[in-house]
């Protein structure tokens, strides 16, 4: 292995690892760890503009931007690293369905603007490797390119009891290998597959309490299946654990929070798959005790911020439900600690209680809402909690959630992720 690739929160804590100062340092370098192996931490802000904003840019706006910010990071840091390398490394591998024209306008504005800037050179990653004077990171901090930590796929139950049924499979198979060296070389090789398959990591992206979808039983049921071929490819009965489902509806939360900065676009619709990934979501429909409402209006609750503004959505249960309200509204209670209540007067197309232009939102599909976060707090940042509430005149027809308010902290305002607190 050359070189390898992770996110610029990985050097931060790296560096406190090493006991070096963060403000010294950088994570537009090359850094070498061990005997020659490079690593390389993404721009994250850079590389996931690519991967869920510019999309709903046109193209040469969007290149422009991106350059733009090439040449701010070139201008800090150019007197203390000779060298300057920003690493783009996509997270929105798939992004390019969501661009028009499948992202080759932009890609093509890019790169001319690219060729054609003489204070910027696009090498790959073994270029940059093998030509740049590596930074020694005397430590390497363990942990993934999403909160710097291992969460999402370690840790919960379901998780947990993944690994496990994992982990005695591959045993199972090392032993029988073992102990039955004239068995079958076709089938031992077709358990192994099975294994190789089983051992992504993004089975367990599913279990858990952080990203809860539709088809979370039947990612469960792939997976189990793959373990009880392994058993089936060397003519072992299937222990009866791997017969029972992992996933548990009944555990799933009705709350996570953000994992990253978002600038959604405020038209009333999911514009594209990633546009509120990475958001932090309330499920409205999840959980609840022995009692069942009927006259559930929201399904869920999106809600993100950028270094600018609070960003909510709502899905409905039922759009056409809406429509039946006569007197339609929301009110959004905000709590900061001080209450600060807004409504949104749909069937006036207008704002009460909220700053002139503090407040932008559509309804379509769902509803989407910003706000500005110095109507919250006039520093732009601190703890936040909200509620949402379905009005028909005056009349509450649904307060979401039900019971203590969403909870998150909104951190300070131009934050770069690479120096967190």
């Amino acid at each position: 292995i050359k070189w390898a690739a992770t996110d610029e929160e990985i050097l931060y804590y790296s560096l406190k690892k090493s006991a070096l100062k963060p403000a010294e340092n950088s994570p537009h370098t090359v850094y070498e760890y061990g005997p020659g192996l490079r690593l390389f931490f993404r721009d994250h802000a850079l590389s996931d503009r690519i991967g869920f904003v510019y999309s709903g840019w046109e193209a040469d706006k969007a290149a422009a931007d991106f350059i733009g910010h090439l040449k701010n990071i070139r201008a800090a840091v150019i007197d203390r690293i000779e060298n300057t390398v920003v690493p783009i490394i996509m997270d929105g591998e798939n992004a390019w369905e969501y661009f028009p024209n499948d992202g080759h306008d932009f890609l093509k504005e890019l790169y001319r603007r690219l060729n054609d800037d003489p204070e910027i050179q696009t090498v790959t990653m073994t270029e940059a490797a093998e030509n740049v004077t590596p930074r020694q990171l005397p430590a390497l901090y363990a942990g993934s390119w999403i909160n710097h930590n291992f969460r999402i796929w370690i840790g919960h139950p379901e998780d947990n009891a993944a690994w496990g049924l994992l982990s005695k499979a591959r045993k199972t198979l090392v032993q029988f290998e073992k102990d039955n060296p004239e068995y079958d070389r076709k089938k031992i090789a077709a358990a192994w597959r099975q294994i190789y398959i089983a051992e992504g990591s993004d089975w367990c992206w599913w279990y858990g309490d952080e990203h809860r979808g539709s088809d979370n039983e039947e990612f469960d049921r792939i997976f189990r299946r793959h373990l009880t071929a392994v058993y089936n490819y060397l003519g072992l009965d299937v222990p009866f654990e791997f017969l029972n489902p992992i996933y548990r509806s009944d555990m799933a939360p009705k709350a996570t929070l953000p994992d990253m900065l978002l600038t959604p676009t405020i038209d009333g619709y999911h514009t594209h798959f990633y546009e509120w990934a990475g958001a932090g979501t309330f499920d409205c429909l999840a959980g609840g005790g022995a009692m069942h409402r009927v006259d559930r209006y929201i399904s869920k609750i999106y809600f993100a911020y950028d270094h600018d503004r609070l960003y909510i959505c709502l899905d409905f249960v039922s759009r056409g439900g809406l429509e039946l309200i006569g007197q339609l509204s929301f009110l959004l209670t905000f709590f900061t600690p001080q209450t600060k209540l807004v409504r949104l007067h749909i069937d006036k197309d207008q704002t009460t209680g909220g700053e002139a232009g503090k407040f932008r939102y559509c309804l379509g599909d769902v509803l989407e809402v910003a706000v500005e976060r110095t109507f919250l707090w006039p520093d732009g940042y601190g703890p936040l909690g909200f509620t949402v509430t379905v009005l028909d005149g005056e009349e509450n027809l649904e307060t979401q959630p039900e019971g203590e308010p969403v909870k998150l902290d909104v951190y300070k305002q131009n934050k770069e992720l690479f120096w967190p607190s």
